[in-house]
């Protein structure tokens, strides 16, 4: 559905970078933390920018030397958008299992909860139990994700050992997130609830 959206749109570059601003609508962003933020070039987020600004989406200051650009509020379209280019496409549990395997066998538990559970701010959105998980392969998958949805993800992760304790002892943290809507992707724990 990502890859229709782009061809709809000209670009998938354009599309992450409409997702972005929506999921963030307060904020006012350099041109680079955009371009990290939704996985695009400089030059290809320049360029869509620019695209954005002339349709009048986006609007564009200047913080001493450097261009910020934010959220046209008033723009007409953009809770159509946003049901397009947002709620309309959430990535597939299905993806998320493919993504999160890749870490190995020394992961145990992880659950999805706020965005992932259809609640719109707030709480963890990953709680991620392991051991010997390699920091740079988790932080690879959240980013390509948090560009396929626009926004941060908020997560935890905890060692299988720190996470049984917490679990015994009815962490409140931890029953958070058990006890609220939540979706167990894997269980080898069979602590979800």
């Amino acid at each position: 559905m990502a890859d229709d959206l782009g061809k709809l749109f000209g670009s998938s570059g354009r599309v992450k970078i409409i997702r972005f601003f929506l999921m963030n609508p307060e904020g006012a962003f350099a041109l680079n933390h955009i371009a990290k933020s939704a996985k695009v070039s400089k030059e290809m987020a320049r360029r869509e920018l620019n695209l954005l600004r002339d349709i009048n989406f986006i609007r564009r200051s200047i913080k001493g030397k450097e261009k910020i650009f934010q959220l046209n509020n008033l723009f007409q379209y953009n809770r159509a958008l946003k049901h397009l280019t947002v709620e309309s496409v959430p990535i597939s549990r299905d993806l998320l299992l493919r993504r999160f395997r890749e870490l190995g066998r020394g992961l145990k538990f992880v659950v999805l909860s706020g965005i992932f559970a259809g609640l719109s701010s707030g709480g963890l959105d990953i709680l991620i139990v392991g051991d010997n998980i390699r920091k740079g392969k988790l932080d690879k998958i959240l980013g390509k994700t948090e560009s396929e949805l626009g926004r941060e993800i908020k997560y935890v992760l905890f060692d299988t050992k720190e996470f049984k304790y917490r679990h015994s002892m009815y962490d409140k943290f931890v029953m958070d997130v058990l006890d609220n809507e939540h979706d167990v992707l894997i269980d080898s724990l069979k602590a979800g609830a």
